[in-house]
Formats: C-alpha cells, structure tokens, sequence
C-alpha cells in the first residue's frame, strides 16, 4: 500500500511539473458535480429528508423529478436564467454559487497543496466540501449539524496523518501530527465553549421586576410563539435564538386546573417548567397564562453549534487555525453586517464568518505567520 502511494505520489509530481494546470482543472470539474450534491445536503438534511430517496434531485415548489440533462452543475442555472423548467418559479442563485465555489476552492486545494500527498488534496476537497455545507445550513437555518462538523473533523485528522506538516511545519511523523490535530480539536471546542460561558456570564442575561404582578399570557400568533407581559410584547423566535435559551417569570402563577403557590415558571423553546417540578408541554396547550412579579432571560453569546465548528476547523488548522479564524471571522461578520445593513439585535450566525475565516487560514495561514514573525524580528 505504502509503495502503490509513493508510485501515485511520483506520478501526480510528474504532472504539476509537465501540465500544472491539469490537476487543477480536473479537480474543478469534480468539485462542481461535488457542490451539485451538496445543494442536496443543504436542503435535505435540516428538513430531516434522506439524501439518498429520493434517488433524483426534485423541484423544491412542485416537487417534480429534475431530469439530468437539466441538472448539469453550473451550467444549467445560467441556461434557465435561475428559473425552475417545470413550474418556472425563481431558483435561489446559492445553488449555483454553491456549485462554483465548490469548482473554485477544488481547483485552489488542487494548485495550493499540489507538493503534498494526493490523499491529503482528496480529504481537504471533502473537508471543504463539508464545511460550505454546514456554512449554508448555518447561514439559512441558523442551525449546525454535528454530523457534519463530527464527519469534517475525522476527515481533517486524515488529512494530517499524509501531510502532519499542514498542522504543524516541524511535525515529519504522522504520529505527531495525528496528536497536534487532537490537541488542535479538543482546545478549539473548549476555547469556543469558554468564550461563550464568558459571554453568557457578561452579557446573556436581562432581569425585569414589576412593584405589582402583572398578567402574562403565551399563545401562538402566527408562525410565532408570543408572550405578552402587561404592554409587553417578547417573540418566541427571539428569545430562543438558541435551544439552550431559558427564560423565567418570577413569582409566577399559571391558571391551569392545579392550584399551585407562586413561583418561578422556567421556559425552554417547548415546555414550562412550574416551580413544584411540573412540566408542561407547550404543544400541547393552546394558551398559558397566569401572573408574575419578575422576567428574567438567559441567551447564549454564542451559538452552542459554533463549538462544534471550532472543533473541526482544529481538528485540520490546529489551535492555531482556530485563533486565525475566529478573528478574521469576527472582522468578516462585521463587514457582512455592515454591508447587508442588519440591525442591532437581529439574529446573525457566526459560523459562516468562521467558517470563511477558516478557509483563509487553510490557504494562507502559514505563510501570513511566517510573513509576520519575520517582520516582527525586523
């Protein structure tokens, strides 16, 4: 095995020297049939729905089956001008978006890395791959799916025991590198996870307290969940942001058949819990109501699925990758805020900014390092 990838090694060398641009364009055409199925991913697997059944991509409006010679990556968007062929409602131009940047950064791993192993250019590709998925799911749903941040963090760890270098300049063993990726994986969750206990300790909490008890109702409203306090109006959809969200009305009563005291009603995104330990299921009433004295929210400062991303960016770039990341993450989500005109208060993810830091680290990150440290001793 060793020898056949030493001869596949030797031969992929020959060709970066004699035709430089082949590799690269032939990993570009794999990569927009890559990001072809990736849209698949994309709006499959938050919806719950298999990747694999149906077999054939379908129409999401119609749900009729798209025939191949209409699902050409890249090409077919541009010859239906962003229109569905079979109900001709408007197609997102992320799926074609998806496809090209998939080609482009398929081609850039392809001429980057085209000194190192063949294998490490194939696992980063799926990496990457993995990576603009959850970077579309995050940016659509605002929801990160640890199945493929878990999948891109293994792949990521392949990808050093070919190449430890990647993760670590000194590192020539792949024994080494397979330690620096864990120590890279393990420090980049935790870091994540600290940030956000830090933040939620600083900044994740607001307390309201009322002289006289005031009515409370919940009910749905809409696609919405509302819970009007007196005058004031405060939307499920804001409040749970995050699923580790808590909001909490204080001194509480809750007009149900059970007479209970007051007390502090805790609410998750779909159940109150009473202050006796009774737990009520929010599907299964239409309306709650009562009296309190206090609310008191909880919200995360960071999204508990950000960990997860930390996890596979260290697992790939090391803990350095992760610092790179989450900096140049912080200045691109800026700068897309600023651009896309959000307003304060308005839900953002951060994944995708990360994510994007990250891949900028994954190309560039050593060279900036040694470009700085070398400026730094000047």
């Amino acid at each position: 095995m060793a020898a056949m990838l030493e001869e596949l090694n030797s031969y992929t060398l020959s060709v970066n020297e004699t035709t430089p641009w082949l590799l690269p364009l032939c990993f570009a055409m794999f990569g927009a049939c890559i990001g072809s199925f990736l849209n698949v991913v994309i709006y499959r697997m938050p919806r719950g729905l298999s990747v694999n059944e149906p077999s054939r991509s379908f129409c999401p409006d119609c749900r009729k089956e798209i025939p191949w010679y209409l699902n050409i990556p890249i090409v077919s968007w541009l010859l239906l001008r962003g229109r569905s062929a079979c109900c001709h409602k408007p197609i997102s131009i992320r799926y074609w978006l998806v496809e090209v940047a998939t080609a482009l950064l398929f081609a850039a791993i392809a001429w980057r890395f085209a000194a190192d192993p063949l294998p490490t250019q194939v696992l980063l590709c799926v990496w990457v791959a993995i990576m603009l998925a959850v970077l579309c799911i995050d940016q659509e749903q605002m929801v990160v799916l640890p199945v493929l941040t878990n999948s891109a963090a293994a792949v990521g760890a392949l990808a050093v025991l070919f190449a430890p270098w990647q993760i670590e300049p000194q590192s020539l063993q792949a024994t080494e590198g397979l330690m620096w990726s864990i120590i890279g994986a393990i420090s980049g969750y935790l870091l994540l996870k600290i940030t956000a206990l830090l933040g939620r300790l600083c900044f994740g909490g607001s307390r309201q307290q009322y002289e006289e008890p005031r009515a409370w109702k919940l009910r749905q409203e809409g696609d919405d969940i509302a819970l009007r306090i007196g005058n004031e109006l405060y939307l499920w959809s804001e409040l749970f942001m995050e699923a580790a969200n808590r909001v909490q009305l204080q001194e509480a009563t809750v007009n149900t058949s059970a007479k209970t005291a007051p007390g502090n009603i805790t609410f998750t995104v779909d159940t109150a819990t009473q202050a006796d330990g009774t737990v009520l299921s929010l599907e299964d009433h239409e309306e709650l109501s009562g009296t309190c004295k206090g609310l008191l929210t909880r919200k995360e400062a960071m999204g508990s699925g950000d960990a997860l991303i930390a996890l596979a960016i260290g697992a790939t770039c090391g803990w350095q990758g992760v610092l790179f990341a989450l900096v140049a993450g912080s200045f691109i989500g800026l700068l897309f805020a600023a651009i896309a005109r959000v307003r304060r208060g308005q839900p953002m993810p951060f994944g995708p900014s990360f994510i994007l830091g990250a891949l900028v680290y994954l190309f560039f990150g050593n060279s900036l390092i040694i470009w700085y440290f070398s400026n730094l001793a000047h």
